[in-house]
């Protein structure tokens, strides 16, 4: 039971837990505040088992965490801030990539309610016990049911809908128990094990579920969780003596206390679900209520998934201004003002340190702003007391004609009735001006969109920061390096070694009788020559790159291939590779060398970072839904020693790799082109416990 917890935790681990859309868009507004408040960051966490569960392996993979002596909130702030605005980030992606239903949001709300609201009961009847750690016992109540949400994760179809309405009996675990050969009990512990969580916390998620007779003697959190999971069940009435026995012979507590307990608790939540927004069911409640309840979540589902979008168009940004290079920042600029806004009128003010001025950069067709330059001065124009006052200043709040001259001239240059000011700051230092030239209604319109805004000034802050460190180009034709040339030399000096391979192919098979399975190989290995002969041909003649598409049966493709690696690399160096691929998986309309490429790339690079006796997991899932399109998974997922930190960011450009050998680490850049002309995504997940890469394909 114990090893298939393991293995599923490899498909499914905490970096793929549901959270609601509320919690998630709470969290994007806190990380989205450059200076990160700790306790709004902390208070909400605590509120959410997937995200606290993310931020403690964090904590734990950085060598920090609570402990006794430290609180929640206190070890937060040794957390890196980019970290938690990644694992923000990550979250809400995540959730914008899953599958999205009615039952799955419910299965989530009734988990989220549980969870919480029995972490609270551990941490109130923690005091009313003695015992010295509420936190922990209020950690325990929030994560003993976690088991529950990596199983919908990794079975979403068959959990979601077998298992979520049905209440948590002796029915419920054997039921569990005959389907994926576990109970959640054993995957939520070992999924803490796993993480390095205290061991008593991971033995009380593993046993809220044992009789209370067998607890007689386990440690306090273990009891304070199996109380409060007893007292925090939807179907517990007053009448169950069962439960005010066992709370009796456990914790020596009497039933008036605990129905205080349960009270208090059960305010504290709904307190909590009103701040958040969660609409929790009531009884009693009609038919038109509830569809209210629904529209109105799924509206949180839309604010998400814009949120998403944000992150994605300015992530481009940042990618976009290093193909391009900081020199044309002034000209992208005004372009994504037009993409993300449909604002063309804009001009950009740089901050000058030593001067203490802001100065026009050339933005438009009037270079004569280059001689325009504002000392940082309250009071001498709305663009300076924007930058001083660090929030955005809107012209349409004062009188036009009390405006100063320079104000005015700026409105009357685009033709346009007034000016939006948003200042660009990088850690709450002053780095320049975006001012928009906007009508009235155009204003309205901007304001509306204050969020993506602040976003979009953020990263353009950090990009003109940092634009002299990390937009150095390096100028080829200084160098002497004639590339054409050297790609048209490497590509002849490859093909001669495949010629000479395909021959001996050729040769074998004729030696090989008609029916030998070692035909079966060699054709396999031929078909992968001839691919690579076409990915060098592309190289070198541009026309013959014609996108072949056609249906791909992809689990079909990755056995083929699988078995190659297995009777080779794999083998070689005592690295095992199991495949879990989805039966329902249907072929698709794709290119399926391009499949190959990325299969072979991804399987590759992991058999290089890994060592004898490590595994690598493949899985195909179908069916997995991204704003309301079809997409498919292919997840290729080790427990090696994971990829280092500063690493990360740039895993996907063509940079040094970490792996040992003479690796220019150009592997991953190609399999992420591969991915996007196959207008797909990819996402990679690594930790000290290993690397995972998650590819969507669509499904046409």
């Amino acid at each position: 039971m114990r090893q298939k917890a393991k293995q599923i935790l490899q498909k499914t681990d905490v970096d793929k837990l549901p959270s609601l859309p509320q919690s998630l868009l709470a969290l994007l507004e806190i990380c989205h505040d450059d200076d990160l408040p700790l306790d709004r960051l902390a208070a909400l966490l605590r509120v959410d088992p997937a995200l606290y569960l993310r931020v403690c392996v964090a904590m734990h993979h950085a060598d920090i965490g609570p402990d006794s002596e430290m609180s929640f909130t206190d070890a937060l702030s040794y957390l890196d801030h980019t970290r938690l605005k990644s694992i923000a980030t990550n979250a809400a992606t995540l959730q914008f990539f899953s599958r999205i239903n009615q039952e799955r949001t419910e299965f989530i709300k009734q988990h989220w309610y549980h969870s919480v609201l029995c972490a609270h009961i551990a941490e109130q009847l923690s005091t009313h016990v003695a015992y010295p750690y509420p936190d922990e016992a209020y950690k325990a109540g929030l994560l003993h049911d976690v088991g529950q949400l990596i199983l919908e994760g990794a079975y979403p179809n068959t959990y979601t809908a077998a298992f979520a309405k049905l209440s948590e009996d002796e029915y419920f675990h054997h039921m569990e128990l005959e389907e994926f050969e576990t109970t959640h009990q054993e995957v939520g512990a070992e999924c803490l094990r796993k993480h390095g969580c205290n061991p008593f916390l991971a033995d009380a998620v593993m046993y809220h579920h044992e009789p209370a007779t067998a607890m007689l003697d386990a440690h306090p959190v273990a009891k304070l969780v199996h109380i409060a999971n007893l007292l925090g069940s939807e179907h517990f009435k007053e009448s169950d003596t069962e439960v005010f026995e066992a709370a009796e012979s456990l914790l020596g507590l009497a039933g008036p206390i605990l129905l205080e307990v349960l009270e208090l608790s059960k305010t504290s939540v709904a307190q909590i679900a009103a701040e958040l927004e969660i609409e929790l069911p009531e009884d009693g409640q009609d038919g038109d209520t509830a569809k209210q309840i629904v529209s109105r979540e799924q509206n949180k589902q839309l604010l998400l998934a814009e949120q998403v979008r944000n992150i994605a168009l300015l992530d481009g940004l940042h990618q976009y201004v290093a193909y391009c290079g900081s020199d044309s920042i002034e000209q992208i600029i005004r372009e994504q003002c037009q993409l993300l806004f449909g604002m063309n009128s804009c001009l950009l003010f740089s901050f000058d340190e030593e001067s203490q001025c802001i100065s026009a950069q050339t933005l438009t067709d009037h270079n004569h702003l280059n001689a325009l330059s504002i000392p940082l001065e309250a009071g001498r124009s709305l663009v300076t007391d924007c930058l001083l006052q660090k929030t955005t200043v809107n012209s349409f709040d004062y009188d036009y004609q009390q405006l100063s001259v320079i104000d005015r001239q700026l409105i009357d240059l685009h033709n346009k009735e007034g000016m939006v000011c948003n200042p660009l700051l990088q850690a709450n230092q002053p780095v320049g001006v975006i001012v928009v030239a906007v009508d009235e209604g155009q204003s309205v319109q901007l304001l509306k969109q204050s969020g993506l805004m602040r976003q979009f000034c953020h990263t353009l802050a950090t990009i003109i920061a940092e634009s002299g460190r990390i937009y150095d180009e390096v100028d080829y034709e200084a160098e002497g390096i004639d590339w054409d040339a050297r790609v048209h030399e490497v590509a002849h000096e490859m093909r001669n070694p495949l010629s000479i391979i395909n021959n001996y192919l050729e040769i074998l098979s004729f030696k090989l009788e008609s029916d030998s399975p070692a035909q079966t190989d060699i054709a396999t290995i031929k078909s992968e020559i001839d691919r690579v002969n076409s990915i060098i041909r592309g190289m070198t003649e541009p026309e013959a790159h014609i996108e072949t598409v056609s249906l791909v049966d992809v689990n079909a493709l990755i056995e083929e291939l699988s078995q190659i690696f297995d009777s080779s690399m794999l083998t070689q160096n005592s690295i095992s590779l199991e495949l879990e691929l989805d039966s329902g998986l249907q072929p698709i309309t794709s290119n399926a060398n391009a499949i190959k490429q990325i299969y072979t790339n991804l399987v590759k690079n992991a058999a290089e970072a890994l060592s004898a006796n490590d595994k690598i997991l493949v899985y195909t899932q179908d069916n997995v839904n991204v704003d309301g399109s079809n997409y498919i998974e292919i997840a290729v997922v080790d427990d090696g020693p994971g990829i280092p930190p500063d690493i990360l960011p740039n895993l996907f450009s063509p940079v040094e790799s970490t792996k040992q050998g003479e690796h220019a680490g150009l592997g991953l850049a190609i399999v992420k082109n591969l991915v996007g002309e196959l207008h797909g995504s990819i996402r990679c997940q690594s930790n000290d416990k290993g690397t995972s890469f998650y590819v969507l394909l669509p499904k046409k």
